[in-house]
């Protein structure tokens, strides 16, 4: 199927998650706020008024990493965390709309519904 044969609503989403690739900075991860005490003798933490930071948790190396933002950078850091989520969300969407139309050429070339193939209910244990 050609692209301009695609639904207007998939040829968008693709359009704009491609832009937010290309145009926009973006980080796939979380932001944490964390409230923390330093330890210091008169620090007003002591008292229960701790000291907040925010930090982007991110996969590096296969491993949860938690990143400090300082405050100069966070505006900048919560627009690329929100690019890729945008862009997470537009793949989803299209991601969605092929596999329905995966099922749908699987209902025409099977002749069956949709559902064929898809079990419902309690899986079976063994094949039959």
């Amino acid at each position: 199927m050609s692209r301009s044969q695609w639904p207007a609503e998939q040829r968008q989403a693709r359009s704009r998650a491609v832009q937010h690739i290309v145009n926009s900075p973006l980080i796939r991860g979380s932001l944490v706020v964390m409230a923390r005490s330093c330890g210091k003798e008169g620090c007003h933490c002591r008292q229960g008024e701790k000291h907040v930071s925010l930090y982007l948790a991110v996969r590096l190396g296969g491993r949860r990493r938690m990143i400090y933002v300082p405050s100069a950078m966070e505006a900048a850091v919560r627009g690329w965390v929100a690019n890729a989520q945008e862009v997470d969300r537009l793949l989803d969407f299209v991601s969605q709309q092929c596999l329905a139309e995966f099922l749908h050429q699987k209902e025409e070339k099977l002749g069956r519904s949709s559902a064929a193939g898809v079990r419902k209910g309690r899986p079976r244990r063994k094949p039959p």
